[in-house]
This record gives C-alpha cells, structure tokens and sequence, in this order.
C-alpha cells in the first residue's frame, strides 16, 4: 500500500502548529510527488518551509539560508511520520525563538556562513548551508 505522503505532512503539520502559526501549502506544477508547507510566526518574523517526497524530508529556513534533510527508503508509514514529526518540532522550536545562530568567516570567500543549533528532547540539531547534523535517539 502506498502512502500519502501529502495527508501525512498536512496531518503532522496539524498536529505540531497550533494557531500561532500560519501554515500554507506550497507546491509546484511540475512536481507532482513532493509536497510542501510554509510555516511562519508573524510576531517572531521567522518562517520556515518543510517539504516531504516518498524518500526524504527536508527543512530549509529562508532568512538564515541553512536546511536539514532526513531520508527514509522505508515503506512504514510510522517511522516516516515520526521522523516527519521531529523535524517540524524542530522547526517549531525556532520559530519559537528557540535555537542559536553562530556565525564563522567563509574560507575562501567573503562574508559568513551561519548555522543554527537548536537542542529538542535532549538532542542537538544543526542545520547549515551545506551540511547538517541530525541526532537519532
């Protein structure tokens, strides 16, 4: 049986995102198999898009430009649900205004590349431009 990833992340979304978001679905023409929401907090002036395919699940927040992904081959519905919730606690968290940015000197370009650390139920995640650690309990 095949499943509906696009019931599952708006089901999950519900279930994390209380009325102090506003969540939107964002999808593209062209790409009938990944599915997206825009989660924001006006107060906070944070936002944050989330977005699932069969295969992975990914977070990318827009005014730090720093992501994180999750891949699960899997066909059990539970485990992708479950790793679909943690990643949008974490994205619930920052939008709380939890979490912190530090900054470091690009090698051999100009500016900075930021990551953000955030730490729920006990585990560090850190997003970054090119990489990102994702702690598994």
């Amino acid at each position: 049986m095949t499943i509906d990833i696009k019931a599952m992340l708006h089901r999950v979304a519900d279930q994390v995102f209380d009325e102090n978001f506003t969540v939107s679905s964002v999808s593209s023409g062209d790409d009938s198999w990944l599915h997206g929401i825009h989660v924001s907090r006006v107060e906070k002036a944070r936002t944050a898009i989330i977005r699932a395919s069969y295969e992975w699940i990914d977070a990318f927040v827009p005014e730090l430009n720093v992501q994180t992904t999750l891949f699960d081959y899997d066909d059990v519905e539970a485990e992708k649900e479950a790793d679909l919730r943690r990643l949008c606690l974490v994205i619930r968290a920052y939008l709380q205004g939890d979490g912190h940015v530090e900054e470091r000197r690009r090698l051999f370009r100009r500016g900075t590349t930021s990551t953000l650390r955030i730490e729920v139920d006990g585990l560090e995640w850190r997003l970054g431009r090119n990489q990102s650690v994702v702690p598994y309990p």
